[in-house]
């Protein structure tokens, strides 16, 4: 008997939320070159981009869907194609929720299926209910003589559903499944995706060919890492992470022995430079907006990190550095920002602030008297050197984006309209010690950012000889309590800090800072996603509330 052998081509693209035209050129652009396939693959949404939300409603999107299909269609390709988009079937016209999430699959100019998605998420970043309408089908699509069940992104991670949607697609009869996925990122993602579909491959005896799309939207990060196994839940291919693909895989359906398994190490810290690098470089190309980026530094780990992503993703020449010292700016601030420029060749500018500062202050003194120096002194310093960032990013079209972490952001030690300006925040969903952890991995060959920005101790340096302990408590223990806070949530996160020598005052005040800071945080710039909690898209607390502890 001949091993039933199927060629499968990756289709690991990143597309463009709306720009149907686009996206259909690079999906037939794949399509010519792996003809040798014997099944072309795409992800999830992939003709239209994801999440298209609202603009899924405009007629003109609609339209464009359809004709992409239909050229899509009657391309010619020799392979059979698995595409991924919205379909708008009679039977849903005028129900609330009129279109499906659809894998559409073509072979000789038909379409021979349509699957739709069973299960629709509406947690966390996800919204799908507001749009699409559950399926209830489980039918297999027969693949040059072989049955394959196909599965739309949610329907794989099926464990804690009742609808099992890989299971009641083996019952009937399939023998490979295909999961086509928008797979959002976090850190040990991939892990988990690993172990779900190893498990699942190993448990139903298929092997599973899950293809992930890669690329940057708005807050999100799609890594790609694209894999399948063999009916032994083993992986016998994994693709780029953070990259396209379009790498063509044999898998025999009939393999009858296990293979010597490569073990595939990830290390978080890596991946996250590389998250954050493809975010802020498709935010700004995909916009077609920005002729470059404009960083306020200050001498400290945040804003360099921020500039190391920034150069790393968009090139160092792209990258203007803005040192606006005060009287309260020491000389090692400027001496290290600058040899940090220097070690990245990047443009820094030195624009002193002390005078406009004065100007601020005998002007504020004429109307209110001689007030003691206090917080909106410090913050008028933020919000001057904001107007300055603001000036450049208007004048030269440079994008702005901002420092701030997710430790500064979660007790709200940031100013509004100040250090919290910009139409992109780097660091913003990274807690203080991972900075600091990751920063070990940039300068693991080479001194990049000078050890000094990272040994010194943390100061936003707003007043004499201020230290930013001085108003938190240690970052060690300070992100402690906020992990435990955004994980666990308030009340239970005193159960989980039990034992690590944390006093009950000090979550109490951290605990009421991270709740009366939510105004600031509804009115943050746009972050990076790269925890399963982000402050954004995916996380929904009132501003006004009363909790009482």
């Amino acid at each position: 008997m001949t091993d039933r052998i199927l060629k499968i081509g990756i289709g690991q693209i990143n597309p463009l939320v709306g720009d149907i035209d686009y996206n259909t050129e690079k999906i037939v652009k794949i399509i010519q070159k792996q003809q040798k396939a014997d099944i072309i693959i795409f992800p999830e949404m992939s003709l239209v981009g994801y999440p298209l939300m609202d603009h899924i409603l405009d007629p003109l999107i609609r339209k464009k869907n359809k004709e992409a299909i239909e050229k899509i269609k009657n391309f010619g390709s020799k392979a059979l194609i698995i595409l991924g988009t919205f379909t708008e079937p009679l039977e849903l016209k005028d129900k609330f929720q009129p279109f499906y999430n659809s894998a559409i699959v073509i072979e000789d100019n038909k379409i021979i299926h349509v699957e739709n998605k069973r299960l629709l998420p509406n947690y966390d970043v996800f919204d799908e209910r507001r749009y699409f309408s559950f399926d209830n089908k489980f039918e297999p699509v027969n693949i040059h003589g072989i049955n394959a069940g196909i599965l739309i992104c949610e329907d794989i991670w099926d464990d804690t559903y009742d609808i099992k949607v890989a299971k009641n697609l083996v019952e009937n009869g399939a023998e490979i499944l295909i999961a086509i996925n928008a797979s959002p990122y976090h850190i040990n993602k991939f892990n988990l995706r690993k172990e779900l579909i190893c498990e699942k491959s190993k448990k139903f005896s298929v092997p599973i060919v899950y293809i992930n799309m890669v690329g940057g939207l708005d807050e999100i990060v799609y890594d790609g890492q694209s894999i399948i196994t063999n009916k032994f839940g083993q992986i016998i291919f994994k693709a780029k992470s953070f990259e396209e693909d379009t790498s063509i895989i044999e898998i025999n359906l009939d393999q009858d022995e296990k293979i010597e398994e490569k073990k595939i190490k990830v290390d978080w810290r890596e991946d996250v430079l590389k998250a954050l690098q493809l975010n802020l470089h498709d935010y700004f190309h995909k916009s077609g907006i920005f002729k470059g980026v404009v960083i306020g530094l200050s001498g400290g780990i945040d804003s360099a990190f921020t500039s190391y992503i920034c150069a790393k993703a968009l090139g160092s020449d792209k990258i203007t550095n803005i040192m606006m010292p005060t009287r309260y700016t020491s000389q090692e601030s400027i001496d290290v920002a600058r040899n940090f420029c220097e070690n990245m060749n990047m443009k820094y500018i030195i624009h002193p602030i002390d005078t406009l500062f004065e100007a601020y202050e005998k002007s504020l003194e004429k109307n209110l008297g001689k007030l003691q120096f206090n917080v909106a002194d410090e913050n008028l310093q933020a919000r001057i050197r904001a107007v300055i960032l603001m000036y450049y990013s208007n004048k030269f079209n440079w994008l702005l984006v901002s420092t701030g972490n997710k430790s500064e952001i979660g007790v709200g030690y940031c100013t509004l309209y100040g250090d919290t300006n910009g139409g992109k925040n780097v660091p913003g969903d990274l807690l203080k010690v991972q900075i600091y952890d990751i920063c070990k991995v940039i300068n693991k060959e080479k001194e990049v950012i000078p050890n000094r920005i990272i040994t010194r101790p943390p100061t936003a340096e707003l007043r004499e000889n201020q230290k930013d302990s001085d108003s938190l408590p240690p970052y060690e223990i300070l992100d402690q309590i906020l992990e435990a806070i955004i994980e666990y949530g308030i009340g239970d996160e005193l159960e989980h800090l039990k034992g690590r020598g944390i006093d009950t005052d000090t979550i109490m005040k951290i605990r009421k800072l991270y709740l009366n800071s939510e105004y600031k945080r509804r009115q943050l710039v746009q972050t990076i996603k790269v925890s399963e909690s982000a402050f954004g898209i995916g996380r929904r607390y009132p501003v006004l509330k009363k909790i009482v502890f």
